[in-house]
């Protein structure tokens, strides 16, 4: 049955449409920008992770339920808090979260009886404000390799060395490093549901030809143009953390001694995935790599997981970047801004639909420390008459500049004059800005985290091993630029 299209006017059959409340055929609705593709795939995919998360829920039950040798159960109402006791006084002044009592029930139950050892078996006033701050919510089960739950985490059986399931720990670790480094919080990430994932994104358009009348009945009388297609590619790439501590350690110290560890967790992801993101560069030799290019890098650094932000524009593009072989001039700034134009300025090789660099406010500022305080000096800034009332000389800081929100974190360092880091650190004295727009990169997770906690007898220690696996990759070309060997 044919419908009329209320843009074009022409009747068209109903398999032309979307669905039956389409007003619009599909020749006259307009395909979505690479952009919006990314919004509407993290729209499906938090769709399939609430299936997801409910169907393992009920995997969870129905195991738990086998174990107890009963029939599987649907998912039970969420247990009421029982009143608080005494142990109130003792933890909740210290402000613990139940992210804490997770870690310290983790280590108590996975230092000892993997290997025959007693475990440390935690007081009745701790495991009352665990259960108040835990059980009460959603049980830690023990999961086998694959990340299925095995059994719920109790008193009898603990942790045996195999990774736990602690949601509110994970979702805590990653929000922290979120909120702690900007850049790892401005770029989307997406599930990998696969260790390598494709992610379609635009392609080039089609191109318009100015014509004449056609005289010839041939089909190749005009010439054609192709609808291009493309696609990304996300590879999960393994980090981990190996962590040894004395093995003079009871309950007492396991608890004092957790916020200290998670918040040093939470630093140290923060710090190394945005470095990664910023930094990375896959070359592994004696020379060429953008953080070491005068020796050949330990195997294990985090930024050789894959190629970075800063890469691109000293590496993948050069002409992105700029040699300001002098102090930095501020107009240079807009120039390097003028480069994330989506394509090259070629009228008759392309016309591009992508302009990276149109909206200030969703660009990001990258610079090393010393680079930023000249900044702050800089006249455009420095007084009201120029800047207003968030004059620096008021202020004493600078958080945007051309309205793009600029950053200076730790692993944003100087450089030697070719943009890249020697081994010597006296003879990196070049400061060095990134412009780039954090829609033009993706994130993605293979495995969000997994905790061990293993004894090691011979030298009484403990080993703590954190391991995650993160993909990043980058939507075309011109979506980042620089500014390097600036003189600070």
């Amino acid at each position: 049955m044919n419908r009329k299209c209320e843009k074009c006017g022409i009747d068209k059959a109903a398999d032309q449409y979307e669905n039956d409340e389409t007003k619009e055929c599909r020749g006259c609705t307009p395909e979505p920008d690479a952009v919006s593709r990314i919004a509407a795939l993290l729209e499906q995919q938090a769709e399939r992770d609430k299936e997801r998360d409910e169907a393992t829920q009920k995997r969870i039950d129905d195991a738990l339920a086998k174990i107890a040798d009963k029939e599987p159960v649907t998912p039970s109402k969420t247990v009421e808090p029982e009143p608080k006791g005494a142990w109130a006084d003792e933890f909740e002044h210290r402000g613990y979260t139940r992210s804490d009592f997770e870690m310290a029930r983790m280590i108590m139950g996975g230092v000892g009886p993997r290997l025959g050892l007693s475990p440390i078996e935690p007081s009745e006033m701790f495991m009352a404000a665990y259960n108040h701050h835990v059980t009460r919510d959603k049980p830690i089960y023990v999961a086998n390799a694959d990340g299925q739950p095995v059994r719920a985490m109790d008193t009898a059986e603990t942790g045996f060395g195999l990774e736990l399931i602690g949601a509110q720990y994970v979702r805590d670790l990653w929000e922290a490093a979120r909120n702690a480094d900007t850049l790892v919080g401005d770029i989307a990430t997406i599930p990998m549901t696969d260790p390598t994932v494709y992610v379609p994104i635009d392609g080039a358009l089609p191109e318009m030809h100015f014509v004449g009348e056609s005289t010839s009945a041939s089909a190749t009388a005009y010439t054609t143009s192709k609808t291009a297609s493309s696609r990304v590619t996300l590879t999960a790439k393994k980090f981990t953390i190996q962590q040894i501590w004395s093995g003079e350690m009871d309950e007492d110290s396991i608890i004092a001694f957790t916020p200290f560890l998670r918040e040093r967790l939470n630093i140290s992801a923060a710090l190394h995935l945005g470095s990664a993101y910023l930094n990375g560069d896959t070359t592994n030799a004696g020379t060429g790599n953008i953080n070491l290019d005068d020796a050949n890098p330990t195997d294990t650094k985090h930024y050789l997981a894959w190629d970075g932000i800063r890469h691109y524009w000293l590496v993948d593009a050069t002409g992105q970047g700029k040699n300001m072989a002098a102090a930095l001039d501020i107009k240079e700034i807009n120039v390097a801004r003028g480069k994330l134009n989506g394509t090259d300025d070629d009228l008759n090789s392309a016309v591009g639909n992508i302009n990276w660099g149109t909206d200030a406010a969703t660009l990001r500022l990258v610079c090393d420390w010393d680079t930023y305080m000249s900044l702050l000096d800089s006249d455009k800034v420095v007084t009201v008459d120029k800047y207003g009332p968030g004059a620096t000389i008021l202020t004493g800081e600078l958080g945007r500049l051309y309205g793009i929100p600029i950053i200076s974190p730790s692993y944003a360092v100087k450089t030697e004059a070719d943009g890249k880091q020697s081994t010597t650190e006296a003879s990196n004295t070049k400061g060095q800005i990134t412009l780039f727009n954090p829609r033009g990169f993706l994130g993605g997770v293979r495995r969000d985290v997994q905790l061990f906690f293993d004894r090691i007898q011979r030298t009484d220690q403990f080993l703590f091993e954190l391991y995650t696996r993160r993909a990043f990759t980058r939507f075309g070309g011109n979506v980042a630029s620089g500014i390097y060997n600036v003189t600070v």
